[in-house]
Parts: structure tokens; sequence; C-alpha cells
């Protein structure tokens, strides 16, 4: 039986990733005021007992006021491991806006984070960092706070975005995957902690990991058993771009307290397309704030510091697995060295960490010089941007002094001074395709001998590698020319692209932020199918009563479009399955068709074919057999339809029904047990795929064609994944359907 639990996306909140509470211009006020007067002695006990990390997960009650917005009622923590001290009167917190109240929230936040500024005298390191690493990965942002409690004040302190589902649903288009906060639930200096290390016993990933999912921890043995002995294609299970950007950052900023040292402090969680993502946290101690790199013993000198290795950990296969697998692929090796690269012209060399520290210096200095509670003195904050602060265990190097040397350590290295193939005029043609034809991609390179062009479909897709060619062929000029060029298959959607080519020595990227910046080209919106409902239960009747399968269509378009000569099908060897009547779509409206297979009823717009719950194609077709639109769907529930988010333009997703209007809602659909997912990889493929299951599966496995036509048929027996030979196979889009009719789209090409 299956429950299905409903609950609003919150989109337009969602979307926008500059609300006011992470504005770095500003200093926010949080006032916390305790029911209990001995609220300090409560919080302390709690963090003492029964918590394995040192914050405790207990809470109590406080009122708490947000820039003026007052909120009742909410949960208070201590959070952190060593920055949580229960002899200081300066501890970070973990504030639970609804704890008490169902939905309360602040700007879209249920839960806030204030770090305090731990080891810090310069107060903006998290900061910092946060704000850098935001311009090449999806990560969390950070403003600062005046914290006062009961009153009076404590200080400034570093107010950091939570990575929770809304933070899941922003970046990657769901939160109900496997998901994990790598922090172990006791530290072993030399040990595996969180590290990515393959273990046999799947157990084991419950204590070295932080399952915040409801299952998980085979899809994580999983990543980790590819990472240790299929490295090869590492990329079928992980976003490797992410992970290199990820790597290159930590390491240019010496920020040993995350996966290089300890390995903890990071996130990961598996996305729709089958890939774990990882997520930056807690980086108070970049900018070398930790004196250890996980093979010292004695603390790290300044100097260690400023010439820790770029490619630390590459031969420590067992104890930093993503390091030395990646690296030891010549490839990734060479991306991770241009996105290095990338990170350390546009923000280094240019000295323009400094002028955002010494904005962000400037900005709490008030602050700061009144603090009541701060172990460094104000002087130390002032000096800690430019020189060092204390000495041996206690050395806190300067930003400046750390990374000017750094710089030039960096660049004096063989690695970063080969040649870099240099890529320009990259285009599209057509740049603004018509839907289910083909654009070609062309881009001008010198110095390599490899050229790649990436590209999706979705903002939640992976990007799929594809070589290009300078031979004349391949709508790329004359041969040798130096201008490469490739084919891509347009579908309804935009597609996002960015070029990588690379020569035996050194790699480039274009945009140079690729992938967190891409090109785009943008697919032609007309009339397009914008909404489906195949379980209609109560959402709208037609004029007979009925409550029938429907298909809303939309004119994006500034001028009426006549519908005679158009089709629909859902069936696509007949794609004037059924034929429109005269009728015209006005600009940027809706038609409804009923898709009730009866043609009795005396309204002209009502299909002679009914949509399948299982899932199936729709097209949209027009007299010289082209096709205008198509949507390919799975398993569709009652009461929640299946449309275009944005409206008109945007990825199908379930929605809250908007029949005949504006799609406006995203409902997220869970089941009252762990579901069974499948993922394939690579998709789109050229021959093989792979197809995995999120947990143990046994029974029928069926591949349809387009035609509805069953082409392949297999019986699982007790298998988490299995191999599918397409390489005979038509090129196009296929349905792979179990036998409780979840379905997923395989594209073959």
């Amino acid at each position: 039986m299956r429950l299905i639990l409903l609950s609003i996306f919150g989109f337009f909140m969602l979307k926008s990733h500059a609300q006011s509470l992470f504005d770095i211009n500003l200093v926010h006020k949080i006032e916390i005021e305790f029911f209990d007067d001995n609220w300090d002695h409560i919080l302390d006990s709690l963090a003492s007992v029964g918590s394995e990390t040192g914050s405790g997960t207990e809470r109590i009650l406080a009122n708490v006021i947000i820039n003026g917005t007052a909120l009742d009622s909410c949960g208070v923590r201590y959070k952190g491991n060593s920055s949580m001290d229960t002899t200081s009167n300066k501890n970070p917190f973990n504030l639970d806006l609804n704890y008490v109240i169902a939905g309360q929230e602040y700007e879209g936040k249920d839960k806030i984070k204030l770090a305090n500024c731990f080891t810090d005298p310069s107060m903006i390191r998290e900061a910092l960092t946060y704000e850098l690493a935001n311009r090449y990965m999806d990560c969390p942002r950070a403003s600062f706070v005046e914290l006062f409690i009961n009153g009076e004040y404590r200080g400034i302190y570093t107010n950091t975005e939570s990575v929770d589902n809304e933070f899941l649903n922003q970046f990657y288009g769901s939160s109900d995957n496997a998901f994990f906060k790598c922090d172990p639930t006791s530290f072993e200096l030399f040990g595996d902690n969180s590290n990515l290390a393959y273990h046999a016993d799947t157990m084991v990933y419950d204590t070295l990991y932080d399952m915040k999912s409801t299952y998980g921890l085979t899809e994580l043995q999983a990543l980790t058993y590819e990472l240790e002995f299929e490295p090869s294609t590492i990329n079928n299970y992980l976003d490797v771009d992410r992970a290199l950007w990820f790597l290159a950052l930590s390491n240019a900023l010496v920020h040993n307290d995350g996966y290089t040292a300890f390995g903890h402090n990071y996130y990961v969680y598996k996305m729709d397309n089958g890939q774990w993502s990882i997520v930056l946290w807690d980086v108070n101690m970049s900018f070398g704030g930790l004196l250890w790199n996980g093979e010292n013993i004695l603390p790290l000198s300044a100097v260690q510091l400023q010439e820790q290795d770029p490619f630390l950990h590459q031969e420590a296969y067992d104890f930093r697995p993503l390091i030395a697998q990646l690296l030891s692929n010549p490839k990734y090796r060479r991306m991770y060295i241009a996105h290095y690269k990338t990170f350390m012209e546009e923000n280094i060399e240019n000295e323009y960490y400094l002028e955002r520290g010494e904005y962000m210096q400037a900005l709490i200095s008030p602050y700061v010089e009144i603090e009541p509670y701060n172990p460094y003195t104000f002087s130390n904050f002032n000096d800690n941007l430019y020189t060092n602060v204390g000495v041996w265990f206690n050395l806190r190097i300067g930003l400046e002094a750390l990374m000017s040397v750094r710089n030039e350590y960096i660049n004096g290295l063989v690695d970063f001074n080969y040649t870099q193939p240099t890529i320009t005029e990259v285009l599209a043609g057509p740049e603004n395709p018509d839907p289910f034809t083909s654009t070609v991609v062309t881009a001008s390179v010198e110095g390599a001998s490899s050229v790649q062009c990436a590209y999706r479909y979705s903002k939640f897709g992976s990007f799929e590698f594809v070589d290009m060619f300078d031979d004349g062929l391949h709508d790329d000029g004359a041969a040798g020319d130096g201008t490469y060029g490739i084919s891509l298959p347009v579908l309804s959607t935009d597609i996002h692209y960015y070029i990588y080519a690379e020569n035996s020595n050194a790699g480039k990227f274009s945009p140079v932020r690729a992938a967190y910046e891409y090109y785009t080209i943008e697919v032609k919106r007309g009339l397009v199918i914008n909404e489906i409902s195949a379980i209609n239960g109560t959402i709208q009747m037609d004029e007979a009563g009925d409550f029938d399968d429907w298909i809303e269509l939309y004119n994006n378009t500034d001028e009426t479009i006549n519908l005679n000569g158009y089709y629909l099908s859902d069936d696509i060897s007949e794609l004037d399955q059924w034929t429109f009547p005269n009728v015209s779509i006005a600009p940027n409206a809706y038609l409804i068709i009923w898709a009730d297979n009866d043609a009795a009823i005396g309204d002209e717009l009502h299909a002679n074919f009914k949509l399948s719950s299982a899932g199936e194609v729709l097209t949209l077709s027009n007299s010289s057999d082209q096709i205008i639109d198509q949507v390919v769907f799975s398993t569709q529930f009652e009461n929640i339809t299946y449309g275009r988010f944005e409206n008109g333009i945007g990825d199908f997703d379930y929605l809250y029904p908007t029949f005949n209007a504006k799609n406006d809602e995203l409902v997220k659909i869970e089941e009252n047990e762990q579901k069974l997912v499948i993922s394939a990889y690579p998709n789109p493929t050229t021959s093989t795929i792979t197809v995995q299951f999120s947990a143990s599966y046994s029974g029928y496995l069926q591949l349809y064609d387009l035609k509805g036509q069953l082409v392949w048929e297999d019986l699982v027996a007790e298998s988490n994944q299995i191999q599918l030979d397409l390489s005979a196979f038509e090129n196009g889009l296929y349905l792979l359907r179990n036998q409780d009719n979840y379905t997923i789209r395989i594209i073959k090409q």
C-alpha cells in the first residue's frame, strides 16, 4: 500500500538565493530569550550527556527574534565539536524554529546555525570561504550576526546556511534520496573516519557517517565500492566535477579540517540522476586554521602551510581514496589542476580575497571591538587578515601571509606551468533550434589533442561527454582548421553545455567555472504540452460529469495558433492518432483536451485514447509529421498532475493540479516504506548501460520502445545492479519498467 504525502516545494522562496538573512552586506541581529534562567547549565548538561559528537541532540525552549521578527517557542541547543566548550561564554548554537510550532520559519529557513568563529582571530575565515566557494559550486551561504541572549550582547557569530531539505530541493530538485553528513560518531586520528573507504559490512557506515535520510547505507557502500574497485567508471556514481572543485578549493585554501586531514565536515547526497554530490561544510578553519594535514605529528609551521602540496594524499588509496583515485586518473588530474588554476587566478593572484576580507572586517569591526567574550584581542582581529597571531600550537597564520606566498609556491610547480589549450569562439547553430531537431556546437581550439563537449537537458541532469571533431565531417568547417564541431540532438528543453580540451599535460574548460557555469542553447517554445492528469480522481469533471484524463496545452507565443492539422498521440508509430478540430489557442492561453477515448460527447476536444497511469509517451505534432513537443512520463498518482515548472517552459515534474491555469506549485511524493529507486547510467548511452536499484531487487524488468512494444525482458534475482547492452537497439527513447510499474526513461544515441 502506497501512502502519498504532499508538501509545498516553496519554489519561489527557494529559487531566490539572495535572501536577506544571508546578505553579507549587513550585520544581522538575533536575540534569544530563554524560558529557563539556568539555560546555560541545562545546555551544558545536554551537550555532555547522550552525545558522541559533543553538541548533544536535545533542546530547550526559547523565543527568538531575528531582525525584529519574533518567533515563539523555538528549540535551542549547542552545536559543534571542538568549537563547543562548557566553560565558554560564547558557544555555537543550533536554533530549530519549528520545534514546537509546525511550519514556523524565517525567510524559508527553519534551522539557524550560528558558529562562534572558533580559533579565528580574523573572524572572517568562514564567511569569506563560503563566498568564494559559491562562485564555483553549490554550497551554503554565510553572513554575520550580532547575538544577544536574554538581553546581553554575546558577540559576532557567523550565520551559516543549513544543508537541509530546503537546500537539497533548491540545488538538486529533490530531498528524499540517500543523504549523509560525513562525521563519524568518534574520531580516530589516522583512522578511516568518513573518508569514503569501502567496507564489506554496511553497518560500519552507520557509525562512520551520520545518515540524514531514512535509508541509504547500501547506496553509500556502492559508491565506496565503485571508488575502490572500479575507479575508471566512478563518474557513474559521483559528480566528479563537483568533487574536483571541492578538492581544489579545499587544498588551495589549506582547509585541512575537512576531508583532507580528518575525513569529515562535508555532506554527500545522491541526486535523482544517480550520482552523488559533495557539499562543502564547516570551513571556520580554512586559510590554514588547522595545523594538521593527516600526515604530520607536530603542528604545521607557517612555511608548511604555505607550501602544502596540492597533490597531498595522492597515493593514499586507503586513507584518502577520493583524492588518490581521482588524481591517479590522468584526465581528472588535468581537470583538477585546471580548476585549481582558475580559483587561484580569480581570487588569489588578483588579491580579490583580500579586497573581500577587508570589506568584511570593516563591516563587523565596531561589533568585534565591544565583544565581551572574545578569546582574542581587538588588535588580534585587526592584524590577522595580514599577519600571524600566536605561535606553535596556537599559530593562526595571517590570511595574506599564507596566500601571497602560497600563490608563488603553486605557480612555481611544474604541473601548474604546462601550457593549457586555448578555447575561443564557442558557438551553437542554430542558437534557438526547434524542438526535436538538432544543433551544432563548434569551438576554436589550439594546443589540444582532445576536445569534448559536455551537455545535459535539464538543470538536475548529469553532463554527458561527447568527442568533438576537426575533420571537416561534423559541421566544423575545413579539416584541420582548429574548429571542432559536434551535432547535438535537441529535445523539448534547453541544452546546457561546456567545452573541455586537453593535451598530454594540461586541460582547459570553457567557461572556466564549468560545470557550475555553462553555455545554454535555448530551444524555441511555442505550443507545448504543459500539464497532464492520468488519474483524475476529483480534479475536474468534463461536460458529461466524468473525471477523465486530461491534457493541457499552452501557447508561449504572442500570436494565436490555429490547431487545424495538428495531432496528439500516445503511440510514437502513429503520430496522427488524434486530429485536432478547427480550434485556435490564443497567445499565452491554455487549452484542455480530454483523453477519454469518448467521441460520443458533444465537445470535439475528446481524444481517442486514454493516458496510462504507469507511464508512456505523449506527442504533439503537425501536418508535416514534425514533433512539436513530447513528454515521456513514468508512474502517475491520483489527483497529482505532471507538468512544466516553470509554467510553459520548465522541466516536467509532479504538480498540484492547476486545470486550465498557470502551473505554480510542485509537490513532493514519498512512500510509507523505503522506496525502490531505479537509476541508469550513463544516460544517454551509446551501448551498455548500468541499471542500479536503491535496494536489492527481485522481479521482472521490461524495456519498451516508444511504439509501446516490449523489446527486452528479464527476471532479476536479488541484485543491486545489472548491465544492459543496447548496442543492437535503434537510437531513440525507451522506457524501463519494473513489475511495480516504476518507470524511467533511457536514451540510446
